[in-house]
Parts: C-alpha cells; sequence; structure tokens
C-alpha cells in the first residue's frame, strides 16, 4: 500500500458498516480520504473521524445526495480545486429495499434502487475519471475505480418454500452494476486511460442491510463476513503492480451457499 500514501481516494456509501471500515483502511494507510455521505450519515463519520487519532491519512466528509447530479458534480469541483485530482473511487453506495416487483404500490422504491445502485454509480465514476485524467496528466499516474457489488449480482438466490422472497429489484441493479463495471473498463482501454477497474462481490455481510433482513430464513441459515473483510478484500486489489489489474474479487464467509 506504500504507493497510495498522501493520495486522494473518494468512498460513496462511506457512513454504512462496509463504508466505515473501507475509509478507516485507507486513513490508516496514510490516504486523503473524501467522504461522500448523504445527511443522516454525517454524525456516524463524525463519530469515526474522532477515533482516528495517530494515524498517517485524513478524511473529509462530503454531504451528498448521489441521486442529485448537480451535488455529485459539486462535491468534484470542490475536490477537483483542492486535489487537484483523485486517485482512488470506491463506488459503495448500496440501498436494498423489500419489495415485490408484481406490488404495484413500492414503483418509488424501485426509481429509488436504480437511482443509488446504477445511474449514481455511472455519473460519479463519469466525474472521477475526469479528475483521475488530471492526475495522469500530471503524474504518470494510474489512477484504480473499485465498485463493491454484491453476490447478488451474479446469482438471483432462490428463497425458502413458504417464506418471501428478499430479492425485488435488487439483483436487476447489481447484475446491472457488474455489466458497468465491464464497460467502464472497456471504455477506459478504448481511451487509452490509465485507470484500472475492478468489481469486488462479498457474499453475505454484517453490515445495516442484512441487519434489515435479519429474519429472513435464508439469512438466519447462514454465516456471514465482517465489512473488515471487505476493506481487506479492497487492499489487497489496490496493492496490486501497477502492471497487474485484478478484474474481479469474489469473497464469501466459509459455509455460505449463495
Amino acid at each position: 500500500m506504500y504507493k497510495w500514501y498522501g493520495r486522494v481516494a473518494l468512498v460513496t456509501g462511506a457512513s454504512n458498516s462496509i463504508g466505515i471500515e473501507i475509509c478507516k483502511s485507507l486513513v490508516q494507510h496514510g490516504m486523503t480520504v473524501c467522504a461522500v455521505v448523504k445527511k443522516s450519515g454525517v454524525a456516524k463519520l463524525e463519530e469515526l473521524n474522532r477515533t482516528l487519532f495517530d494515524v498517517k491519512g485524513k478524511m473529509l466528509t462530503f454531504e451528498c445526495d448521489i441521486t442529485d447530479e448537480d451535488q455529485i458534480k459539486a462535491v468534484f469541483r470542490h475536490i477537483g480545486d483542492t486535489f487537484d485530482g483523485i486517485d482512488l473511487l470506491v463506488n459503495n453506495a448500496n440501498v436494498m429495499l423489500k419489495g415485490f416487483l408484481l406490488d404495484g404500490k413500492n414503483t418509488a422504491d424501485m426509481y429509488h434502487i436504480m437511482n443509488t445502485n446504477v445511474l449514481a454509480l455511472c455519473v460519479v465514476t463519469r466525474e472521477a475519471v475526469k479528475l483521475m485524467r488530471q492526475r495522469a496528466m500530471e503524474r504518470k499516474d494510474v489512477g484504480h475505480i473499485v465498485n463493491i457489488n454484491s453476490i447478488f449480482g451474479h446469482k438471483v438466490t432462490a428463497c425458502v418454500p413458504g417464506s418471501q422472497p428478499m430479492n425485488g429489484m435488487y439483483p436487476a441493479s447489481k447484475y446491472a452494476a457488474v455489466a458497468i463495471t465491464e464497460s467502464i473498463r472497456q471504455e477506459l482501454l478504448f481511451l487509452d486511460e490509465t485507470v484500472k477497474v475492478t468489481s469486488l462481490t462479498p457474499g453475505l455481510v454484517e453490515c445495516d442491510i442484512l441487519q434489515e433482513n435479519a429474519n429472513d430464513e435464508l439469512v438466519k441459515l447462514m454465516p456471514a463476513l465482517r465489512p473488515e473483510d471487505i476493506a481487506a478484500a479492497l487492499t489487497f486489489a489496490i496493492s496490486a503492480k501497477d502492471n497487474v489489474e485484478v478484474h474481479e474479487i469474489v469473497i464469501k464467509p466459509v459455509g455460505e451457499f449463495l
């Protein structure tokens, strides 16, 4: 991780369980972390910042609704003016809401899932690449984009007979994220940009979303990863030598059968 010392990272969804561990890890490795959160997550990051003493890096909090393109652009303008670019983007913002696709009452939830997990990912990545290009021209550096995905982006899980399906629109958004990750990689290759792209796909994780679905029969049957396991996998991916690109990492807890 020595090559990331003093570099700038942007992490979306920074106040959820996985985001907090990622921010903590990157700061401990000497990075300046721009932690992007919606208003409700600011207090969590303020609390985290109070624990980050005697560390090599630092964390700055940016309040932003990533489904609002104008707010996203404002954050990137500020970061560009302050740091002259970024080196690492971690797309970790994520929302999973219960609800049947065939239920006519949850259309707003379906839009919210796709706007957050798919469209916002595209807009944030587009703005980040602009600043990574700036870095590449100045330093000849290699940037890196890491999309935190989900095992639901590879498999729509079967539910325990008699229990309510928990999938809904969420797997569709994660399948889209897998496809978008590869599309971005191909576009960067075509544009001859020195930016790596990694899809980090965890199985079940002890996180906010899992707690919200704790009564699901499938969740009860299986072990779960810890948020720090995801942060460790991210560290592995971005620590590869400049000529090595880790396309995808899939990690599961021992005993998971998704």
